[in-house]
């Protein structure tokens, strides 16, 4: 085969800036990303959160306009539990995007499981670092080219997604001061995805590069995460012990101080039956009485329980005291702190306004609530006819105690991801080095 020296051809294609030279790096990422069944399966699954976003804001831009659920807005408008459905939009919208992303984030971490070891392992498996760093780019390009990858999959499964719900939720709202309402969410959403992409995609880089084998990198991922919830989760359960442990004590504390009282009550009375028995005169005849005897009267018996009714209402006071006390303490609570996933979850809680939006619809539900028992003749604090419930004082926090909400203050979690993000920077500037210290 004949072989033509061509010489010298000048580039005819299109030149670009220095600041897009790791867009090549992420194309090229995806390109091979995308190739493997199993993360094209991974995305389709993380788009099904979304759709259940689109339909809960769907189904209640329908409801505003009273098409679904009229008869229920109107009961609930007359007996003065709602004054007005705009006055919880935002509420409403909040706790749907703030359940999308407590799903999504699972998925978000599954995604980043299968696409992640592989960014930098193999790189150093094929010695391809001389390869990118003899071309006109620097380890920041780099780095930002291999967390492009996993940015633009997140993109499309988590920030995405809300934008295209936000445009939904509006146009079925059928009114414009859904915007004015609900606006804050979108740009929320869309940092609550940068502080994904950055936490978990520097974390995952620098596992990557630590290792020249993408199954070990991806079973040390795996571990990290599953192992540090595992371990939040049982500092929690050792803390509910404890505490259950402080009410058992409390409680048969009281009992101790109540018997004392008792007994001194006891030994502080003057005289009791026998000893006016013993000072009687039985020599004198006893005086005779024109009244006619009073018959004598069955005792009054207390009301008999079921068999373990009392041992089951101990148990449920004892769960009631025990919630209560868990709920004082979460403020101070820092074991959610050991889980890499609550740390980010924290973050979106606080981004979102999740708190407030629960706080909101349970002072709605509280007042319902209250309705309903003072109906049934129940009043607050007081006990049903069959002892086995208790109507509780209005709370407006119940359902954010119910779903858990964090309390913890959200600067710990950021404390936390920052020290992971700086010792994530520290092992890439040491694992990935310049040309001229490349061995």
């Amino acid at each position: 085969m004949p072989i033509f020296d061509q010489g010298y051809q000048h580039w005819k294609g299109k030149l670009t800036g220095h600041a897009w030279r790791w867009l090549a790096i992420t194309r090229q990422g995806l390109r091979v990303q995308l190739k493997g069944r199993y993360v094209r399966l991974l995305l389709v699954l993380a788009w099904m959160p979304a759709m259940a976003l689109v339909s809960a804001l769907a189904i209640w831009g329908l409801i505003e306009q009273g098409v679904l659920g009229a008869d229920l807005v109107t009961m609930l408008k007359s007996q003065g539990v709602v004054d007005d459905l705009q006055s919880l939009r935002q509420a409403i919208w909040t706790i749907a995007y703030s359940l999308f992303f407590k799903v999504e984030l699972y998925f978000i971490l599954l995604l980043v499981t299968l696409t992640g070891p592989n960014l930098i392992s193999l790189d150093l498996r094929y010695n391809a670092l001389p390869l990118y760093l003899s071309r006109p780019i620097t380890r920041l390009d780099y780095f930002l080219g291999k967390l492009g990858v996993i940015a633009v999959l997140v993109a499309a499964v988590a920030v995405l997604p809300t934008m295209a719900a936000y445009l939904l939720g509006v146009c079925f709202s059928l009114d414009l001061t859904v915007v004015r309402d609900t606006w804050r969410l979108l740009p929320a959403s869309i940092l609550y995805g940068l502080v994904i992409v950055v936490s978990a995609g520097t974390l995952m880089l620098a596992l990557s590069s630590m290792s020249r084998r993408s199954l070990y990198v991806g079973l040390t991922w795996v571990g990290l995460c599953v192992i540090s919830w595992m371990v939040a989760g049982v500092l929690g359960l050792v803390r509910l012990e404890s505490l259950d442990n402080q009410v058992a004590r409390e409680a048969e504390a009281a009992q101790r101080d109540k018997a004392q009282q008792e007994l001194e009550r006891v030994r502080q009375r003057p005289k009791d039956d026998s000893q006016e028995f013993d000072e009687m005169d039985f020599t004198q005849p006893l005086e005779e009485s024109d009244a006619s005897p009073v018959p004598p009267q069955p005792p009054v018996l207390p009301p008999r329980k079921r068999p373990g009714q009392s041992r089951r209402f101990d148990w449920q006071e004892r769960q009631r005291l025990v919630h209560q006390e868990d709920v004082k303490s979460r403020k101070t609570n820092w074991r959610p702190l050991f889980s890499y996933a609550d740390n980010i979850d924290r973050l979106g809680a606080a981004l979102l306004g999740t708190d407030a939006a629960w706080v909101q619809i349970g002072r709605v539900y509280e007042r319902r609530r209250v309705q309903v028992e003072s109906m049934a003749g129940i009043s607050p604090g007081g006990w049903s006819n069959n002892y086995n419930y208790k109507a509780e004082p209005a709370n407006e926090r119940c359902l954010a105690e119910l779903w858990n909400v964090p309390q913890y203050p959200w600067t710990w979690s950021a404390a936390v991801l920052a020290g992971l993000l700086g010792l994530s920077l520290c092992i890439l500037s040491t694992r990935v080095r310049s040309l001229d210290r490349l061995r």
